[in-house]
């Protein structure tokens, strides 16, 4: 694992952030644990968390690429410990709406400037690579974050909020480490025309036909995976499955993703790029399709692993795919861009699966999602149709001067 010594700064950073971050699931039991909120209030908070969940995509990604994704990393951790210390004070439902809404965007806001980082700090035959062992940390912070988070809400409630702050702020120290971003010197502007050049920048990567087609096929895959949020729970307590044994079936996906993430560069290494897509994509409709004759443990487990081994392909393939096709300079823009795609599909594929399950059974919804991924993976194959489907040449790698580093 010859990574550079900032890589590994970046590691150890974001999963310690994901270990201290709150999620909404427990933010939402905190505030009807401490009676703040009540049942009419906890769907907004929790639309509120999602809205910034997916609006930061967009806005960290382009942010990163004008200001520098350590930067952007770093100066969103004081925010983050602003907010968190905010919650032990604050009993307002509006004020608590709010932090909300800002608890989302911190929650993701770093996760396309990372991308970015990555693709600056190693060089682009080593990607893919180095993308997987930073998500080998960040399912590592998210496998310890609600087994930490449900002992500190049973001990304190508000040491949730300290041990989210001081995850931050060791997050920003970390990356303080790295030396500084290299921007470039940009002319004074107004307010009005920084806006403009910020959504022109937004706006970028969905000028081209490829990226978009990749973008509409990443949300619809998207609305078959985050069914392990929502309707999978729910299909496996229909079976009579204890919350144990659901949590067992949930907890092979994040060891199995830890242990295969690594693996997954080498077996897309000598694959056309858009093959590990489509392989990805079939597989995560085929895991989540045999939920359709899953009716004890072991026959969730099976499942579960097969989606699995979709989502560990699908993850650096698919950050490569885009990294590939961004212009020198926009890589956290375009990264952003799929990361908004997948948060979208968190609105719309999670209700949709269970109002699909509650109206036709949930053996309907696993064979209704099973057509779905094929289709989608169908799709992808065809991506190598379309004009602007090759990447451009790739840039000159930088000199060992140029790149990031850490000495």
């Amino acid at each position: 694992m010859r990574f550079p010594k900032a890589f590994w700064l970046l590691w150890c950073g974001q999963a310690l952030n994901r270990v201290g971050i709150l999620a909404p699931a427990f933010l939402v039991l905190y505030l009807e644990q401490g009676k703040l909120v009540d049942a009419r209030t906890t769907p907004l908070i929790v639309g509120l968390f999602g809205i910034g969940v997916v609006v930061s995509g967009l806005v960290g990604g382009a942010l990163a690429d004008m200001i520098g994704p350590r930067r952007t990393i770093v100066g969103a951790q004081p925010i983050a410990v602003a907010t968190a210390l905010l919650y032990l004070f604050t009993t307002n439902i509006v004020a608590l709406c709010l932090l909300a809404l800002v608890t989302g965007f911190l929650s993701a806001v770093d996760r396309p400037a990372s991308a970015g980082l990555i693709h600056k700090i190693v060089p682009r035959a080593d990607f893919e690579r180095a993308y997987s062992f930073y998500l080998v940390g960040f399912n590592i912070g998210m496998s310890l974050s609600p087994v930490i988070s449900g002992f500190l809400l049973a001990f304190s409630p508000s040491l949730l909020f300290i041990v989210w702050a001081v995850c931050s702020a060791l997050y920003g120290l970390l990356l303080i480490g790295l030396p500084a971003d290299a921007v470039t010197v940009r002319r004074r502007a107004s307010d009005t025309s920084l806006v403009r050049e910020t959504v022109r920048s937004i706006a970028e990567p969905f000028r081209s036909r490829v990226l978009v087609a990749f973008l509409v096929l990443t949300f619809l895959m998207a609305c078959i995976y985050l069914q392990v949020n929502s309707s999978l729970p729910l299909g496996m307590r229909s079976e009579g499955m204890t919350p144990g044994q659901v949590g067992l079936v949930l907890a092979v996906n994040a060891v199995a993703s830890v242990v295969l993430l690594p693996l997954a560069p080498r077996v897309a290494r000598n694959m056309r790029e858009e093959v590990p897509l489509a392989l990805s994509a079939a597989l995560i409709a085929l895991g989540f399709g045999a939920n359709a004759f899953a009716h004890s443990v072991p026959a969730f487990i099976v499942s579960t692993l097969i989606w699995t081994l979709g989502e560990v392909l699908w993850a650096p393939t698919s950050a490569g795919f885009v990294a590939n096709r961004a212009p020198e300079g926009k890589v956290s823009t375009y990264q952003g861009s799929m990361f908004f795609a997948w948060n979208a599909a968190a609105a719309v594929g999670g209700p949709a699966g269970i109002v699909l399950a509650g109206a036709f059974g949930y053996g309907t919804l696993w064979l209704s999602v099973l057509a779905l991924g094929l289709a989608v993976a169908v799709g992808f194959k065809a991506l190598v149709g379309l004009p602007g489907f090759q990447p451009p040449p790739a840039a000159p790698e930088p000199t060992v001067h140029d790149r990031i580093r850490v000495s």
